[in-house]
């Protein structure tokens, strides 16, 4: 419990002062509904950005191939998981103009689903056969069987979290203007795009960071905008947890 506040206290920290202006923006700007989208976007990338100089997450590479590893604290990992979850309820409760975009399931529940464990599959093919190459403990090292359901909850809503900005304020504003085959592959281009930041300055990563982000954005995004946010999410969240995991 101890370790769990003493993380909790340096990530919020770390976010308080951007926090702070997020909340006077909305205060005193007022924004629209589009620019809303846009402020939760910044929003998340804080959020999520944040993350690694609190040590919270590790992004790393080897022979040039991205590897991931989360928290060791599991009740960390299972409250961040709550409190994305949280958040995304909270935009589609209170955040009335733009509810439209949230559309959980499109189409078949069943080949939605389906279709998110196959996206799955596809996004961690590339690294299953080339972490074959690399030895684990080069990777990330061998991840604590104590933690794998944490993650698990980690990785499923905070990716949901993530999908509803995405697959659903991202990918609806775009579907307002392009095919729905172009909106989602360009919601896995804007995706990609706002990760530059982490790659490049956050952290020294770079180029394999943004081609695993545009790799999964894309493949998100086509499921996204034929079978909705749930499926997206299960495609996400899953490629995450099994990087993540150490079970490849």
């Amino acid at each position: 419990m101890m370790e769990t506040i003493i993380s909790m206290t340096s990530y919020i920290s770390l976010i308080l002062p951007g926090l702070i202006l997020i909340v006077l923006f909305f205060i005193l700007i007022k924004p629209d509904s589009n620019l809303r989208i846009v402020i939760y976007i910044f929003s998340f990338v804080l959020l999520r950005d944040a993350m690694t100089p609190a040590g919270l997450w590790t992004l790393g590479k080897t022979d040039n191939l991205l590897w991931i590893r989360l928290s060791r604290d599991p009740l960390f990992l299972v409250l961040f998981g709550l409190f994305s979850l949280i958040i995304i309820a909270a935009l589609f409760f209170f955040d009335r103009e733009n509810r439209k975009y949230l559309i959980w399931f499109k189409n078949s529940k069943i080949y939605g689903m389906l279709n998110g464990f196959i996206g799955t599959l596809i996004i961690v093919l590339p690294f299953f056969l080339l972490y074959k190459n690399i030895d684990i403990n080069l990777r990330g090292d061998i991840v604590n069987p104590g933690l794998i359901v944490p993650m698990l909850i980690f990785a499923i809503f905070g990716n949901f979290f993530e999908e509803g900005l995405f697959r659903g304020y991202v990918l609806g504003f775009l579907k307002q203007r392009q095919t729905p085959l172009a909106a989602g592959i360009n919601s896995g281009v804007i995706f990609a795009f706002c990760h530059i930041y982490l790659a490049v300055t956050v952290t020294d990563i770079g180029l394999p960071l943004l081609l695993f982000t545009l790799w999964e954005g894309i493949i998100a995004g086509l499921i996204g905008t034929k079978y909705g946010i749930i499926p997206s999410t299960i495609a996400h969240g899953g490629a995450i947890f099994l990087l993540s995991s150490g079970l490849m």
